[in-house]
């Protein structure tokens, strides 16, 4: 399956909402800011760069061992003289983990 980039939704979330918490009754600002933890929330609920994530999720693939396996069965229809070898003997990348 297929995609381009701008059909792609990115759901941008905050992991921590100080501002909802407030709203709730929870104000527990005042001790991340005894703690100059300030600069960490403000980091972590930072801006989201949705071009780069939208860029990377369209390129993105995962070689699984379904798909390794896939590629030496279709290297061996290919040439069936590979039947038996190992993924290095029939030229490919050995497969080390999803």
């Amino acid at each position: 399956m297929s995609q381009e980039e701008w059909d792609l939704t990115v759901q941008v979330e905050r992991p921590v909402d100080f501002a909802s918490l407030i709203k709730h009754g929870c104000d527990i600002v005042e001790f991340y800011e005894d703690q100059a933890l300030g600069g960490y929330f403000s980091m972590l609920n930072g801006p989201t760069y949705e071009s780069f994530v939208k860029h990377f999720w369209v390129r993105a693939s995962v070689y699984d061992k379904y798909a390794a396996k896939l590629e030496e069965q279709q290297k061996v229809l290919i040439d069936p003289s590979l039947e038996g070898k190992s993924k290095e003997e029939m030229g490919l990348e050995p497969f080390m983990d999803t």
